[in-house]
């Protein structure tokens, strides 16, 4: 009976981890719900601090839709033209000084390309945004990447006091 007891003890855990499904793979890129919850995040910040009345959310967010799916395709045209090189340099194969010139021309394309729709997007909120809730929304991108910095700083000092505490048991 005892023998009976010990392999449940082993077996029922084992059976429980390997019942789990497997974890997704760790990507950079963040697709799913975790994007999903960011993006809402984002419009609520947005509202928050535009300090949007209904009607100007009403003609605002499926503009910023748009505009945020412009942006991620330019974004994914940038990753495309330079997969040729990461995949030479991942290989150890040399590149040539004329692929690096085509890079950097695609990246200023790309950059330029940005811009222009950033200036288009505010610009064409103008009979719907306030000057100053036009002035808040060009300055809500560089606000946001600051906050997350400082989120990220906290977060290390908070895990580097954890690991302290931990270190004397």
């Amino acid at each position: 009976m005892k023998k009976m007891y010990n392999v449940f003890i082993i077996l029922i855990p084992t059976l429980i981890l390997l019942a789990q499904p497997p974890a997704p793979p760790r990507d950079r890129d963040m697709d799913g719900p975790g994007k999903e919850k960011m993006e809402m995040m984002m419009m609520w910040r947005l509202t928050e601090d535009l300090e949007l009345t209904e009607k100007q959310a009403e003609t605002f967010f499926p503009k910023y839709r748009i505009h945020q799916k412009n942006m991620e395709e330019l974004r994914e045209e940038g990753k495309k033209s330079l997969m040729g090189i990461k995949e030479r340099l991942k290989e150890g194969k040399s590149i040539s000084n004329k692929d690096v010139e085509k890079a950097l021309k695609t990246f200023k394309e790309l950059e330029m390309k940005k811009t222009d729709a950033r200036v288009e997007f505010v610009t064409s909120l103008k009979g719907t945004l306030t000057t100053e809730q036009q002035a808040k929304l060009m300055l809500a991108p560089y606000k946001m990447r600051q906050e997350a910095k400082r989120n990220i700083k906290e977060l290390k000092k908070f895990k580097n006091r954890r690991g302290q505490m931990n270190r004397w048991r």
